[in-house]
């Protein structure tokens, strides 16, 4: 990851870890709904897809130590992705969502990743499966070899409906951060929206010694 430490050598602008993330995905792959599940920690049966950009920043607390982590949720619909472009600046995370019950949504994950070579080269990828309260028609194989294949960092099962694995994937998520970058830190993208709302609250996450700083053998959990 040494292309990653390139971004290290901006001026600190607080010693506080700021990581952004942008979940990418196809439509209906549930991005919004976890992204309200991060943000105020409930489900929304009918929400509405994205248009253009939502944001929202989350103080987590992983074995004692504050990272504020900056979640931005883009649109999964094609006439809106060139509008995302320009806010994968200064982004350390890419998201790349899709559903298990949906084996397409897998394999359309690479025009976002086309996308996020072209925008954010140096971010780490992480892959979700979102909706893993459904029955799955990927087999975990099929999982981990797109997610070799495409560079993942690990591969993570979520369910915005009920909660299931998204704290343990933040976690995992920066612990993965904080092994890679050293700080001083200058994190925080400064490009918002006018009609962005920014919502922050805290979440304690208990941090797991075992293999930290090592690399998963395995991206499935």
């Amino acid at each position: 990851m040494s292309q990653l430490n390139k971004q290290n050598q901006l001026s600190p602008l607080t010693d506080t870890p700021r990581f952004k993330a942008v979940l990418l995905g196809e439509g209906g792959v549930g991005k919004s709904s976890l992204f309200l599940r991060i943000k105020d920690n409930v489900f929304g049966e009918t929400l509405q897809p994205t248009i253009g950009i939502e944001s929202c920043s989350k103080s987590l607390y992983v074995g004692g130590e504050k990272v504020l982590f900056q979640i931005w949720d883009t649109s999964g619909v094609e006439k809106f992705q060139s509008l995302t472009r320009s806010y994968y600046r200064n982004t350390q995370v890419v998201l790349l969502v899709y559903s298990v019950q949906d084996s397409t949504s897998l394999q359309l994950l690479t025009r976002w990743i086309k996308d996020a070579d072209d925008h954010a080269p140096n971010a780490m990828r992480f892959l979700i499966g979102n909706k893993c309260d459904l029955e799955k028609s990927l087999s975990d194989q099929s999982v981990n070899n797109f997610a070799a294949m495409h560079e993942c960092v690990n591969v993570f099962s979520t369910s915005a409906k009920t909660g299931e694995g998204i704290d343990r994937a933040l976690v995992k998520i920066t612990e993965k951060l904080l092994n890679s970058y050293q700080g001083p830190f200058m994190m925080e993208s400064p490009f918002l929206c006018d009609s962005t709302e920014t919502y922050e609250d805290s979440i304690s996450l208990t941090k797991s010694n075992k293999n930290s700083g090592k690399k998963d053998k395995s991206c499935c959990f």
